[in-house]
């Protein structure tokens, strides 16, 4: 009798102890969240799950699970979602007003478009259109803070891959670079990937997208202007390399490496060109795998110019290497290589 007691007082204990999982965690109270949200073509259940996940709490399970759920079974109505939440989360809260939340549905777009380039899954036809009709919608007609311009940025460059690759034309995107300031428009330009078409790049090009760059890496008293001229300028010579234009890859070599050289020996700001130096590796890495072989050659052929400039700090001088070391770690060995046309490159400047 008093065992059995005993039993029932344990089997107590033990229940107390161990309480159930909250409903708002179990399986089907997460599947039927979602299939609301999912039931719904407005930005009211999304955002409340952004702004959950912004100022969440780590006893709340619930917004997370919930997350992970859209994440790994419906990546494109995520990516569709996301966007949709910032444009109704601006139009709620202007730019001055709860930075960290207006920002937060582009941080997720940001991880979620690098994950699933990095697992090789690539956004369907209908999401990377919706996404694009929302980027539009974004970039013309809202405020952005600096930091919500960069993220929109990169989610441009990640999205508008698919729309180049396969020769879809994206013209609203070309006129709203043009009709960009000066930081601004190197900053996107610098982030599109380097496989844009020649009828993208003319308009850009005939809007003095060159002198802009050239004033930048020249003319620059900030130090932030300067790293966002030599991103351009590199992207821009990868650009003009896919497109044979031989002769415009040159001005762009010599602009560079001669900007260094100043930055280095005249400005004596080795430490700015070593944080510019590690943006093209960054760019380096995300582009890599596209490239052929004579991208290959004239970026490490550039890489090693740079190295080779007098002045330059060692610390400088490894950031130089790394561009190079990233490059092979990333190179596809595309076909393609034109050695004459990289060689002539190098002997015009070392003549």
């Amino acid at each position: 009798m008093s065992s059995s007691s005993g039993n029932r007082s344990n089997n107590n204990g033990a229940s107390s102890s161990h309480p159930p999982p909250p409903i708002t965690s179990s399986r089907l109270y997460i599947a039927n969240k979602a299939k609301e949200i999912l039931a719904t073509r407005d930005a009211t259940g999304i955002t409340r799950l952004v702004t959950n996940l912004c100022y969440a709490k780590e006893s709340d399970e619930s917004s997370s699970l919930l997350y992970k759920t859209f994440k790994k079974h419906f990546p494109n109505l995520l990516a569709v979602k996301l966007i949709h939440a910032y444009r109704f989360i601006t139009t709620t809260f202007p730019s001055s007003s709860r930075s960290g939340l207006r920002s937060y549905p582009l941080e997720l777009l940001t991880t979620l478009l690098i994950d699933l380039e990095e697992s090789n899954v690539a956004l369907k036809t209908e999401a990377l259109n919706d996404v694009k009709e929302h980027l539009n919608a974004c970039l013309v007609h809202q405020e952005t803070s600096d930091r919500e311009f960069k993220l929109l940025s990169r989610i441009v460059s990640r999205v508008s891959v698919d729309f180049f690759i396969e020769s879809i034309p994206w013209e609203e995107l070309s006129s709203f670079i043009v009709s960009l300031n000066d930081k601004k428009m190197l900053l996107m330009f610098g982030e599109l990937p380097t496989v844009l078409d020649e009828g993208f790049l003319k308009p850009l090009l005939e809007n003095g997208l060159a002198f802009k760059i050239l004033k930048g890496l020249f003319n620059q008293d900030r130090d932030d202007g300067w790293c966002l001229a030599l991103e351009a300028g590199f992207n821009l010579m990868l650009q003009l390399i896919n497109l044979e234009r031989k002769d415009l890859v040159w001005d762009s070599v010599y602009a560079i490496v001669s900007s260094v050289w100043e930055m280095v020996n005249v400005r004596k700001r080795d430490m700015v060109v070593r944080k510019g130096l590690l943006r093209l590796v960054r760019k380096v890495r995300s582009e890599a795998l596209r490239f052929r072989g004579r991208e290959y050659e004239f970026v490490s052929r550039l890489a090693f110019m740079i190295k080779r400039i007098d002045g330059l700090g060692d610390d400088t001088k490894v950031a130089a290497k790394m561009i190079h070391d990233v490059l092979d770690r990333y190179y596809m060995g595309g076909t393609g290589l034109d050695s004459g046309f990289v060689q002539g490159l190098i002997g015009s400047y070392s003549a």
